[in-house]
């Protein structure tokens, strides 16, 4: 069958979950989010199993959990499954989606699975094209150090337990909703969150009014909105549904006013109408302080008052990859950062200023062949004043080369614009000898991209532990 072409999908999902014992197979299922769903479902009394053609950390975390996933993609995975999931980042000619597909196995996309479990609870939905992980995870912090029994489903590895997804005995479920394939269309939360709006996806949004009005009818389908004031498609959006605002201008219903930057936080005056408190944000960089914003406005919505959610906010961590500190010595330091659009590099070499770097080191490994191709001019200026850059090969993601979207063509951009001290690098080896051979005490590396660049980062810290 057609993906979600059946006219009544939901009730077909609906009664698939409600089936005791059924087995779902998940395809991708070492990726961040499908793992998170994985849990989920299997914790609800779902058979769950999966493949995954790599080994992330993800795929430990699901067997520990007694999820058992398979190494690559195999038809005969599908033998005995009743129904099958796959994510984003599986392609239509993926082999067990083409099987699902011509034995008419019922087959969704993540999205679509996620939209109908999350009918289960009251649900508050996050969104946005950048830092909707981190909000969703400061809003799980949040309710969980409020005793809620909060249930959780985000696209990062939340601290303390390193994991993506939780099951609480409460009412409440906070989910990452993403955007990258449309599903967050089919989402109908009790309240959703909407950090901010830019072009991205390109592999699936052929221009940027397809990407705004599928904003649009997520917020239009939620019970409640929380907007970004400090961007203008989110504030739009919001003012034209009655939402929430957050921001730092005086427009905006949450606020933070007073800003004091230091090196491992920001401190500053959270406002709202009729009152006001002292916030301390353990982690650095104004856009932290918008998610801290988002995340302090929905949890009031979830009946936590504004000074409670503050207090708890003084001792949130950032999740994996979200400005991660791998390695130090010797005032050296390797941050691996999941950024990978122009924005999210700009706030990172921001905050890394903040936390006290004065000498920056980039690995940067581009991610999609259309983002990059679409985006490749904006990219030199998001590195304005670091030491140096090192490109890797752009990671795929299951698409191939475009003209325009290689890292040549990137790095065509960096030359064009006088980007300082750009070079290409192979592979992640040469990336870690280039490295190297150039940092001093004092120096900051930054590991950026949402690819298996991360693994540069235990590299680095291997080198660093030999030349002490």
């Amino acid at each position: 069958m057609s993906v979600g072409a059946a006219p009544d999908w939901r009730g077909d999902v609906r009664r698939l979950l409600a089936t005791p014992g059924a087995r779902v197979h998940m395809l991708g299922a070492g990726g961040i989010g499908m793992a998170g769903l994985a849990h989920l479902l299997a914790g609800l009394g779902q058979r769950v199993d999966g493949c995954d053609r790599g080994v992330p950390r993800t795929v430990d975390w699901l067997k520990a959990g007694g999820i058992e996933v398979a190494a690559g993609h195999d038809p005969a995975h599908l033998e005995g499954a009743d129904w099958a999931v796959f994510s984003p980042a599986v392609g239509p000619e993926n082999p067990e989606r083409m099987m699902a597909e011509r034995m008419g196995l019922p087959l969704y996309r993540r999205g679509q699975v996620l939209a109908v479990l999350a009918e289960r609870w009251r649900t508050l939905a996050v969104a946005g094209s950048h830092g909707k992980t981190t909000t969703a995870a400061m809003i799980a912090h949040i309710m969980r150090a409020r005793g809620t029994g909060v249930s959780w489903c985000v696209g990062g590895e939340l601290a303390p337990d390193n994991a993506p997804a939780g099951l609480g005995s409460g009412e409440w479920l906070v989910a990452e909703a993403d955007e990258s394939d449309g599903t967050l269309a089919l989402y109908e939360p009790e309240l959703a969150v909407i950090t901010n709006i830019e072009f991205d996806h390109m592999e699936y949004f052929g221009e940027e009014a397809e990407l705004v009005a599928c904003f649009e009818e997520f917020a239009r389908r939620a019970g409640g909105v929380v907007a970004g004031a400090d961007d203008a498609e989110a504030a739009r959006l919001g003012r034209a549904v009655g939402a929430t605002l957050f921001g730092f201008g005086a427009g905006a219903d949450v606020r933070a006013e007073e800003l004091v930057a230091e090196a491992n936080g920001t401190r500053f005056r959270l406002c709202w109408a009729g009152g006001g408190v002292g916030a301390w944000l353990p982690v650095t960089g104004r856009h932290n302080v918008l998610n801290a914003l988002a995340a302090v406005a929905a949890c009031r919505h979830m009946g936590v008052e504004p000074a409670a959610a503050v207090a708890a906010l003084a001792t949130f961590r950032l999740p994996r990859r979200r400005f991660e500190l791998v390695a130090a010595a010797g005032g050296l330091r390797v941050v691996a950062d999941y950024a990978h659009h122009p924005a999210e590099i700009r706030a990172l070499i921001e905050a890394t200023r903040q936390a006290g770097a004065e000498r920056i080191w980039a690995v940067f490994q581009p991610h999609r062949y259309t983002r990059t191709q679409m985006l490749g001019a904006q990219f030199p200026a998001a590195f304005a004043g670091v030491a140096g850059v090192i490109l890797l090969p752009v990671y795929a993601a299951s698409e191939e080369p475009l003209p325009g979207g290689r890292e040549q063509d990137l790095l065509a951009h960096f030359e064009r614009q006088g980007g300082g001290a750009v070079e290409l690098a192979a592979d992640l080896e040469e990336a870690a000898e280039r490295v190297a051979a150039r940092w001093q005490d004092g120096d900051w590396v930054l590991v950026i991209g949402a690819g298996d660049v991360e693994a540069l980062g235990p590299m680095l810290k291997e080198r660093l532990s030999r030349a002490r």
